[in-house]
């Protein structure tokens, strides 16, 4: 997903209505809305002198386009997928992996800022490690650092007798993703063109691991 080239096609207001307010979207299809709407000044870019908006503008603006609020979950969400691209800061630093995968689950930080990170289950972190490389504007997406790398060996190693059905639940999130975004007026042609990378994140999880 481009944050730099223009919107291909014309969403349906109405669907964006209701993906705002609705506090079980996926990060993906809010940053979807946020790039049709604002474009590169949703992550900025220095070379060409486009500042980053800030997230309270943002919001603001979308409640004036479309008389909707985004829910605190998805806040978090976009916020967590848009500071996880920056620098390619998900996959080198442990901290902000754990934060992101918080957060792009289901937008609930919990007690995060007081007690800190909780243990991520395998479905939350895969479903991030999905979502993140499908934002990811790039060919090629950054390596894991080795604490990060590490880190979901070893949970994908504990729930090894789960990875069946830990896969299903983030393929079902998959398809629904899709469906949603198709109904926003995203031809299914652009969407099932995640079908190659998405396939090919997920074998590498599947296998319990990642490089």
């Amino acid at each position: 997903m481009s944050a730099t080239s223009p919107a291909p096609v014309q969403l349906d207001e109405g669907k964006i209505r209701r993906a705002l307010g609705d506090p079980d979207t996926p990060g993906l299809v809010l940053f979807t809305i946020v790039l049709s709407i604002f474009g590169p000044a949703v992550m900025g870019d220095d070379e060409e002198g486009i500042e980053r908006m800030e997230a309270a503008e943002m919001w603001a603006d979308l409640h004036t386009r479309f008389g909707s609020w985004v829910t605190e979950e998805g806040e978090n969400k976009l916020n967590a997928l848009i500071t996880g691209l920056h620098g390619g800061l998900f996959w080198s630093d442990i901290d902000v992996f754990m934060a992101v995968s918080t957060s792009l689950f289901d937008g609930d930080l919990g007690d995060l800022i007081t007690t800190g990170f909780e243990d991520l289950s395998a479905t939350e972190l895969m479903w991030a490690i999905v979502e993140m490389e499908l934002a990811w504007d790039a060919d090629e997406t950054p390596e894991f650092g080795l604490d990060v790398q590490q880190y979901v060996e070893d949970v994908l190693l504990r729930e090894q007798e789960d990875q069946n059905a830990n896969a299903n639940a983030v393929e079902r999130s998959y398809l629904e993703m899709l469906e949603q975004l198709r109904e926003m007026g995203i031809p299914t042609s652009m969407i099932r063109a995640w079908d190659e990378e998405y396939s090919a994140v997920m074998a590498d999880l599947e296998d319990g691991q990642i490089d």
